[in-house]
């Protein structure tokens, strides 16, 4: 946001700039109006083409998790479904990296999933496993090459991966 506020005073030097009023970051559940946004940040995030509008189907109360801040969508996280419990995708917007939304996201979609395993793959490089090793992930298999139909030969994401489990 500062970045913003700079920029308004940039192209707008005259003008006073207005209040902002500071809001909680809140947790809700999927709804269709999130999309445009949540697409945005997968893509971003992952690479293009992902498409989670079918998540609006199944049990997205138990599935799907999406961080606002105002009407902004700052993160979101998604489980193939709620029978399956497989972390498709958890992602962050760009500079909202240190405020804990992954982990919050991470916690919510672990006590709305009860007694039930999660799954998920990392890359092996990502610094997302170490979120993954606080709630109690272990890995159970190292994957190589599990990424090539999706990354980009020139991403210095590893294209080899581990499957993590939290058994419960």
């Amino acid at each position: 946001m500062e970045d913003v506020r700079e920029h308004y005073v940039l192209k707008f030097p005259e003008a006073e700039l207005p209040d902002e009023v500071l809001a909680p970051i809140s947790y809700v559940t999927l709804a269709a109006e999130h999309l445009p946004q949540v697409h945005d940040i997968l893509h971003r995030s992952f690479w293009t083409g992902i498409d989670v509008s079918d998540s609006l189907q199944y049990g997205p109360q138990q599935a799907t998790i999406v961080a606002m801040y105002k009407r902004l969508v700052v993160g979101c996280a998604f489980l193939s479904s709620p029978q399956e419990t497989y972390i498709t995708y958890l992602a962050v917007r760009a500079g909202w990296d240190n405020a804990q939304i992954a982990t919050s996201m991470l916690y919510h979609l672990i006590t709305r999933n009860p007694n039930k395993d999660i799954t998920l793959h990392v890359s092996a490089n990502n610094p997302a496993m170490l979120l993954y090793n606080r709630f109690g992930f272990k890995a159970e298999e190292f994957i190589v090459g599990f990424y090539d139909a999706y990354l980009d030969p020139q991403s210095r994401a590893s294209k080899n991966a581990f499957r993590l489990r939290l058994r419960r």
